[in-house]
């Protein structure tokens, strides 16, 4: 097996085969592994992956920049600084890895990749997959997909559902199981591992998910054959994303998520299973969003968080899932999802809404939805400490200014359109409002009227024990 580090010759070596993969040629220099059919995905890559827009990102840069790992060339910069050097030497561990475990040497596999990721994406240069300026050649461009969709191929296959071949020597190799040359990773630091998974969410920090097929496709072993990518994807997201934020279990294809991020959204997506009217439009437009926590409670509305089944509980295995954007109204509850509150989810909540503002027309606006509406909820400090008692907010933070982080960091405008999937939602929270003052009021006049022979019956009652008094 050859070393996946680029001796003198690579560059010229991968522009011949960059040149073989822009041509007819389907020359894979003896790499037999069987082929999936490719769909185009011309479409689908029209705009490319996008740079996060100076308007959105002075809001809070930080919240876009990668910590442990740079994914994809608008980082490619910063690869050698020291926060990024661990990562950079396990790239070339995995390579190595997936060479070792499926019998293959690299320059074939450069070859097969390039030619492959070439038909798969119907353009003559793989620059044309990033919409914003990229500071790379060609050549470095076909490498560091390479490298980069190695590295993601091999996190998703030790995060398979179903503990697969690679789970199994992972779980091993972390323990110290096997005798093997690891140097580079020796973890003193596990938990880097969820600055990994959130790193590879980011907007900007990202490749193409047809690359990281392509890569898997002609990797994989006879042990993989069972292996959904999708599903090691959503395990993964299950293991290291923040709390209230699991997935759903409905179904998606590997050929329709343009990136990790975007299969991450699909996966949050509201379940439109739970309320047949959930996505409907409204009745009418709500006039206005949503009143602060405090009010609604002070107005009868009762906000609690929305639970999941116990395992044990016999109808437990019939109940839709639900993700942290299925709010709910009913019978004058608002059920809510429980979320926790950190730097995490924040960071990932404002990396889902410029993925919705950046593909405006192919995605919806319901995460940004769902934070105006958590944002009017939750208006200042005592409506943050009464969703904390409720155990809607699950804040993970002592200072009182990370308690309305989420106002704070994702503050966004409450849309009361009928297009906003919440409207609904809020609508029936009027509605139960209006109805309930309706009902006191008109109870106030019969109140009137019970005070008067309650007064009555009190006097009466006086005076005949001042009779009795004076007679004895």
């Amino acid at each position: 097996m050859s070393s996946p580090e680029q001796p003198r010759g690579q560059n010229s070596r991968t522009r011949k085969m960059m040149e073989s993969a822009n041509g007819e040629t389907d020359e894979t220099s003896g790499l037999t592994t069987p082929r999936s059919h490719e769909v185009p995905l011309c479409s689908s890559y029209e705009n490319g992956i996008t740079r996060i827009p100076e308007e959105i990102r002075l809001g809070d840069p930080e919240a876009y920049h990668p910590k442990a790992v740079c994914i994809g060339p608008y980082f490619h910069s910063a690869r050698n600084s020291p926060s990024f050097r661990r990562m950079e030497q396990h790239k070339r561990w995995c390579v190595n890895r997936l060479l070792e475990r499926s019998s293959h040497s690299l320059e074939p596999l450069v070859q097969a990749f390039l030619l492959r990721l070439s038909k798969a994406i119907k353009t003559k240069s793989f620059l044309q997959l990033y919409s914003g300026p990229v500071d790379m050649t060609e050549e470095e461009i076909g490498m560091m997909l390479l490298f980069d969709g190695c590295f993601i191929v091999h996190f998703l296959l030790r995060h398979d559902p179903n503990k697969g071949a690679e789970h199994e020597y992972w779980t091993k190799l972390d323990a110290g199981l096997l005798d093997h040359d690891y140097g580079t990773h020796q973890w003193e630091r596990p938990w880097e591992w969820s600055l990994v998974a959130i790193d590879m969410l980011l907007l900007e920090n990202q490749i193409p998910f047809v690359a990281v097929r392509i890569l898997f496709d002609i990797l994989k072993t006879e042990h993989d054959e069972a292996v959904d990518l999708t599903a090691c994807a959503r395990s993964m997201f299950n293991k290291y994303l923040p709390a209230g934020m699991r997935t759903s279990t409905r179904p998606i294809r590997c050929h329709d998520a343009r990136c990790l991020l975007q299969l991450l959204y699909r996966s949050l997506l509201p379940n439109p299973k739970l309320r047949s009217d959930l996505m409907e439009p409204p009745p009418r437009p709500p006039r206005t969003g949503i009143e602060p926590a405090k009010k609604l409670d002070a107005d009868g509305v009762s906000i609690t968080r929305r639970r999941r089944r116990r395992w044990w509980w016999p109808l437990s295995h019939f109940q839709e899932p639900f993700t942290f954007l299925d709010i709910a109204f009913s019978h004058g509850k608002l059920q809510i999802p429980q979320l926790e509150v950190s730097d995490a989810s924040i960071q990932l909540l404002q990396n889902l809404i410029a993925f919705e503002k950046c593909y405006e027309g192919a995605t919806t606006c319901h995460v940004a939805n769902y934070a105006a509406f958590m944002d009017a909820l939750n208006a200042d400090h005592h409506d943050t400490e009464m969703l904390r008692r409720r155990r809607v907010l699950d804040v993970r933070s002592t200072s009182p200014q990370h308690e309305v982080s989420l106002r704070r960091r994702c503050k966004q405008d409450v849309d009361p359109s009928s297009e906003n999937y919440l409207g609904r939602v809020m609508v029936d929270v009027v509605l139960y409002r209006e109805a309930r003052a309706s009902r006191r009021k008109t109870q106030t006049t019969p109140m009137s009227d019970t005070m008067f022979f309650v007064v009555l019956a009190v006097t009466a009652y006086v005076f005949l024990a001042l009779c009795w008094y004076i007679v004895s």
